[in-house]
């Protein structure tokens, strides 16, 4: 097998891990909460999509480009805080799952087969979140009028394409 396809296997799912149990704790440890990344301190979702900062600058700017009415901006947040209260307990099943990987000694076949484990709840998981995300959108679009519709289309098609972008100077940077 190509090394770099070795070094791949490797590097991604242990990336991929790092982040989710990061993510974990964080969400475990209650701070994040009290930080304004998405949330009013109550543990209740702003506007933003991925919950932080940057999904709340996000949804505000789209909410401003599209000149959406504060009934839709509702909405929206309403169909967005129920996309997330369904994921929390996801973060919380995987930050357990890590915290068990953590207590195996490393390499040996009982921590081999436990991120193999890992591996698979996560591309399962990966699954529902690409589902839900695609039933989060069709929402979304069912409440736009048809002008605001169009220029949906456009600055998700943009943003795909900046993301596309994104991804192909990363792995330029990156590849061997």
């Amino acid at each position: 097998m190509n090394k770099s396809i070795k070094r791949a296997l490797i590097i991604i799912p242990s990336i991929a891990l790092a982040g989710v149990f990061a993510t974990g704790a964080v969400m475990a440890d209650g701070k994040d909460c009290k930080r304004g990344n998405g949330h009013d301190g109550k543990g209740q979702m702003g506007m933003g999509h991925k919950g932080g900062k940057k999904g709340g600058m996000m949804m505000h700017r789209m909410a401003d480009k599209l000149d959406l009415t504060d009934a839709q901006q509702d909405a929206i947040k309403d169909i967005m805080q129920i996309q997330h209260q369904g994921g929390s307990g996801q973060h919380q099943a995987m930050a357990a799952a890590l915290a068990e990987l953590a207590q195996l000694k490393a390499g040996s076949d009982a921590y081999i087969a436990k991120a193999r484990a890992i591996g698979a709840k996560q591309g399962e998981a990966m699954v529902q979140r690409l589902i839900s995300k695609a039933g989060l959108e069709q929402q979304i679009q069912a409440l736009l009028t048809p002008e605001q519709l169009e220029m949906y289309q456009e600055l998700h098609a943009e943003m795909a394409e900046h993301r596309s972008e994104r991804i192909q100077k990363h792995n330029k940077k990156h590849s061997d």
